[in-house]
């Protein structure tokens, strides 16, 4: 699978823009600011069903515009589908398929998968534990559509449930109590789900990122990486009866799959705390390139690789090493400066301003 043609209509700073795209490595350039990311963040739309980098329509429409338009060929077993996506500042976003109206973005993620690089994945490493729980549930979502079924029933029985406690205000009447257990028992059930989902992946995922992380350190770490439960395993609605008064009192849920951390270790020291920079780099780059092992293994597609001037984040080594481990099935790459040595580019545009010029 690979993606062919994009055209845009007033996304971001591009008001009409169409790029061809082919197997291989194609670069994108041009100065900070003119629009390298957004060229990404469009092609990622269609797979995750929203922007990577967490902008609200809004943020993506073109000033003064009511709605922008992103449309793309997508070619797979030399069938090509053409997907598009209607970005609404009023109302719903409308979905296509094969010029056909859908109604559910799952049906457009099952066309197209990309798997995002960015300067800001060291987060994943140095951020909260919802930035490492959110990188496990997004890969759920990649693999298999039950998942998202499971995600949405447990958000929206956290959601009630916290909106129960807040209407408690500290005072656990018998209505409240009766409403509780019924959303306790959902909220468990969900939960529990969705835990085991995301102890399974990790268990998926450990193999692939050692074998990635020991051609970054030579061998020489070791590397654990650990799902933490504040509540033991399948007895989370004992927790939620335990945790009770506490609940009542501070208005919101304090146990389940929302609160979870995935511990990583290297040499038995907290990643986040005690690896260095680079250290902490090469992790990231795993869990990357692990999820996207994981995810073409299991869905028989290869995601479309998505790097956001990752290069000049990292040193020369690690580059080399990254452009070894690299998928060699499609990458659009953007850059600042020159590309690593090693990497060559089959397709090449430059940004300049919101202006695309091939070579």
């Amino acid at each position: 699978m690979f993606i062919s043609q994009l055209w845009l209509t007033n996304f971001r700073n591009y008001e009409n823009t169409h790029l061809l795209f082919n197997e291989g490595i194609t670069l994108i350039t041009g100065d900070n600011g003119n629009g390298k990311t957004n060229l990404l963040e469009a092609i990622a739309w269609f797979s995750k069903g929203k922007s990577f980098r967490g902008a609200p329509n809004e943020a993506l429409i073109f000033e003064n515009k009511e709605k922008a338009i992103l449309r793309a060929e997508v070619s797979k077993d030399k069938i090509k589908t053409t997907l598009e996506v209607e970005l609404n500042n009023f109302g719903r976003n409308q979905l296509q398929i094969n010029g056909k109206k859908i109604n559910k973005k799952k049906e457009l993620q099952e066309k197209i998968k990309t798997t995002i690089f960015g300067p800001e994945d060291l987060s994943l490493i140095k951020g909260s534990p919802g930035e490492r729980r959110n990188y496990l549930d997004e890969l759920l979502l990649d693999l298999h559509n039950k998942n998202q079924v499971i995600k949405s029933n447990f958000e929206k029985c956290l959601k009630q449930r916290n909106t129960l406690l807040k209407q408690a205000k500290g005072k656990l009447t018998t209505e409240i109590e009766t409403t509780l257990n019924v959303w306790d028992e959902k909220f468990a059930e969900s939960g529990q789900q969705l835990a085991s989902e995301r102890i399974k992946l990790l268990e998926k995922l450990k193999p692939e990122i050692e074998t990635i992380l020991n051609k970054f350190t030579n061998n020489q770490d070791t590397v654990l990486f650990e799902y933490e439960q504040l509540w033991e395993k399948e007895k989370l609605l004992e927790t939620l009866q335990t945790e009770r008064q506490t609940d009542i009192r501070r208005g919101i849920t304090t146990m389940g799959p929302h609160r979870d951390e995935i511990g990583i270790k290297v040499n038995k020291l907290l990643a986040k705390n005690h690896s260095s920079q680079g250290e902490q780099r090469s992790l990231a780059l795993g869990l990357r390139l692990a999820g996207h092992e994981i995810v073409k293994k299991t869905t028989e597609t290869e995601p479309i690789v998505l790097l956001d001037d990752v290069f000049s984040e990292l040193d020369d080594k690690r580059c080399q090493i990254l452009i070894d481990l690299l998928p060699k099935k499609q990458a659009v790459l953007t850059t600042t400066g020159e590309l690593p040595i090693g990497v060559k580019a089959d397709y090449k545009y430059h940004v300049i301003e919101g202006i695309i010029k091939s070579g």
